[in-house]
């Protein structure tokens, strides 16, 4: 079955419920635990940039973001996306120094008067 438009979502207490519709003009619905909820987004985004370059970027808007560890202690941004579903991006604990650079960065450059050219 090929999925050819979203229709709709919503949290549920351990993942997210996803409605797309296929060729078949019906509505298909699953389940995707939190676990690869994620995961799911990420592929979902690559692929799409695979499918139409021209119109590749995506952007992810949170309402929320917070700091927080694994329970391996590694490094955790909490995202909070609308609707309450929140993406949880794990950073291995070495990498630590490298996203607070790269943040310092990121603020430097959103200055007013600054021009910013991602590659």
């Amino acid at each position: 079955m090929k999925y050819v438009r979203f229709d709709k979502w919503w949290p549920l207490e351990d993942g997210v419920h996803v409605e797309m519709v296929g060729e078949d003009e019906q509505v298909h619905s699953f389940d995707v635990g939190a676990e690869c909820a994620g995961v799911l987004a990420a592929v979902l985004a690559a692929g799409r940039e695979k499918l139409d370059p021209q119109n590749a970027q995506q952007f992810i808007r949170p309402t929320g973001m917070q700091t927080g560890k694994t329970a391996q202690d590694e490094p955790m941004l909490m995202m909070t996306l609308d609707g309450g579903v929140e993406l949880p991006l794990v950073f291995p604990a070495q990498a630590l120094g490298t996203l607070i650079a790269e943040l310092e960065k990121l603020r430097s450059i959103i200055e007013p008067g600054t021009q910013v050219r991602w590659h």
